[in-house]
């Protein structure tokens, strides 16, 4: 009952403002470094009661998360999962991505409504033009996150994140996923150029 009554106060890394007022460039969440800091910034937040976060993924920074913080969790650490305390963060701002992925790919999704399995898996989001790297990661994550098996998504998300962005490691996690999300991951690696995709 106490949580209850207790405000939350919500460090928001994905909003420009806050990057501004904490002169943080969005370029320095990203990547290892990038992990390093978003894992500072967690200590300190929690040290200025903040009860909640959101952060982009630094690996994937298509992905919002959204974690607790203080009592309510714990740092992600080898104490924290022996005691079973750990509180791991969820995909966060669901409907801001679903907005962006709308802007980016204007009427796709609802192109999408009602199509079988095998329909939406040939789906192809339309080539957008005057979007950011990071906008366009932010919409691809979202409809492999709602459709994971739409096949040429994946691909232009992995393609995104190797060949746009130049995050290696953000294509490699992505094309782990497809693997363990989608049922055609195969597909995938085809339509990239690939040999073989490991299961």
């Amino acid at each position: 009952m106490e949580n209850a009554l207790t405000p939350a106060n919500i460090l928001d890394l994905t909003s420009k403002q806050t990057l501004f007022e904490l002169a943080i460039e969005d370029g320095e969440l990203i990547g290892h470094s990038g992990a390093k800091l978003i894992a500072d910034l967690k200590e300190r937040a929690i040290e200025a009661e903040y009860t909640h976060m959101y952060f982009r993924d630094p690996i994937r920074p298509g992905i919002v998360w959204f974690t607790v913080l203080g009592s309510g969790a714990s740092k992600l650490s080898l104490d924290a999962l022996g005691n079973g305390e750990l509180s791991l963060p969820t995909r966060g701002r669901l409907d801001d991505c679903r907005q962006m992925c709308d802007g980016v790919f204007p009427g796709f999704l609802r192109s999408l409504e009602g199509m079988d399995e095998e329909r939406i898996m040939g789906g192809i989001p339309p080539l957008a033009l005057g979007v950011s790297a990071v906008e366009l990661s932010t919409a691809l994550e979202y409809i492999v996150f709602v459709h994971p098996v739409m096949t040429r998504a994946w691909a232009a998300l992995i393609f995104t994140y190797d060949q746009m962005m130049g995050l290696k490691q953000g294509a490699e996690s992505a094309r782990e996923a497809c693997v363990g999300s989608c049922p055609h991951a195969q597909v995938v690696s085809y339509l990239l150029g690939e040999n073989t995709v490991e299961a």
